[in-house]
Formats: C-alpha cells, structure tokens, sequence
C-alpha cells in the first residue's frame, strides 16, 4: 500500500490489520529534494547566475546542499521505521 500523505494513526490501524508492507518511496524523494529546494531558492544569487556571471562557490558545490538532502531522508526514514513500528525487526523475525 501506497503510505504517501497517510495519517500516523491510518498507518497503524493498517498494522492491527496485519499490513506488513507500506511504500514510502514518495514521501522518502520529497524529504531529499524540498531542502535542496530551499537551499537553491534562499540562496539564488549565488548559486544560479547567469550570463557568464559567477556565483558563490560554497553555494554551488552540491556538498553544501546534498548532505541537507540527505539529513532530510534519513529523518523521514527514521519517522516511517517508528511510525510502522519497524525498528529492531527484518522480514525474518527480530534483529
């Protein structure tokens, strides 16, 4: 089942029922790219000049704005694991 937008107390009444699957690909995509949005958004001059123009290059180097990304997803995968009361377990039993 698709968990995009899903209310936590949706996700764990599906669990009652016995879902033992959720995908969470949507949700994992926009917490990586909202931050990276931001960042180009707040910090345009800088990273997105044009014509010829340089911009800042601590602004520019994706490794200012790909670990923001990548926070972000870890932090939403830290919130499903909880949410789907997953932590601790695999598909074979507990860790």
């Amino acid at each position: 089942h698709g968990g995009s937008g899903s209310l936590r107390e949706e996700i764990r009444e599906t669990l009652d029922y016995g879902v033992i699957k959720m995908n969470i690909d949507t949700d994992a995509q926009y917490a990586f790219t909202r931050p990276i949005v931001d960042h180009m958004m707040k910090n345009y001059d800088g990273v997105l000049k044009i014509e010829g123009e340089m911009g800042n290059k601590k602004l520019y180097d994706p490794r200012s704005y790909l670990k923001k990304g990548e926070q972000s997803m870890a932090n939403r995968l830290a919130l499903a694991i909880d949410d789907l009361r997953s932590g601790g377990k695999t598909l074979f039993g507990k860790v």
